[in-house]
């Protein structure tokens, strides 16, 4: 077997690990670093994409908006993740949503060409991408589910469970999640109002479930948080 088979077997017996990109985006001729800033708009809605995003600090969010002005956030993405995966299979290669910077970003980019071209010296980067796919299509079903059956407060506990799960920070039993949840956020993205939303977190936190200080949301209990059920129970 040669060794590229037998890398490719060994990922294959590692396939729940999480995607890592780093082979996309390294040498030879590595894309360089760039600098986004917080609220710069990567793209519109329809806009041409053709290009991968490999994002290396910060936050962008995928949203679109309704003809009435309301915005949804169908998407958190941050560090480690990757953002365009569509441009790869789609034949229409307009974007469906927008993206957004919610913090200063730092992120390297890739033509479709030349994704395409490492991935043919490189077949080991189709298992992550499947993994990419994996865990975007797990989201989106546990949303969808939750949309249909769950109260405001399971919807924010969903969220806030795979925020901590993607980019929290370990501290002792609890986790910080690293980035700034104003309430309208979350609100963005579990399709509520904010007000309640503000009541959602508020008894998350009298349970004891969470803690949010000046929009930082550290969850005290993740067990417990991701025990809420879409139909707005706890087991």
């Amino acid at each position: 077997m040669d060794s590229q088979k037998k890398k490719l077997q060994s990922r294959l017996q590692r396939i729940g690990d999480p995607a890592d990109f780093t082979s996309l985006f390294s040498e030879p001729n590595a894309p360089p670093e760039q600098f986004v800033k917080k609220g710069a708009i990567l793209f519109n809605t329809g806009d041409p994409l053709g290009r991968l995003y490999l994002i290396k600090e910060g936050f962008i969010k995928i949203y679109r908006l309704s003809e009435e002005g309301r915005e949804t956030t169908s998407y958190l993405l941050g560090p480690g993740q990757l953002l365009g995966i569509r441009t790869l299979l789609s034949k229409d290669d307009r974007t469906l949503h927008a993206a957004e910077a919610v913090t200063a970003l730092k992120v390297q980019t890739i033509s479709r060409k030349d994704a395409f071209d490492r991935i043919l010296n490189d077949p080991e980067i189709l298992i992550e991408l499947l993994q990419a796919y994996r865990d975007r299509l797990a989201l989106t079903e546990k949303k969808f589910e939750s949309f249909i059956y769950a109260s405001t407060t399971p919807r924010v506990a969903i969220f806030l469970a795979d925020c901590a799960e993607k980019f929290g920070k370990t501290v002792g039993k609890e986790i910080e999640i690293g980035l700034e949840l104003t309430h309208q956020r979350i609100a963005e993205f579990v399709g509520a109002f904010r007000e309640t939303v503000t009541l959602s977190l508020h008894r998350l936190e009298n349970e004891g479930i969470i803690r949010v200080n000046r929009g930082r949301v550290t969850v005290l209990s993740l067990q417990r948080l991701t025990d809420y059920t879409v139909f707005g129970k706890k087991r």
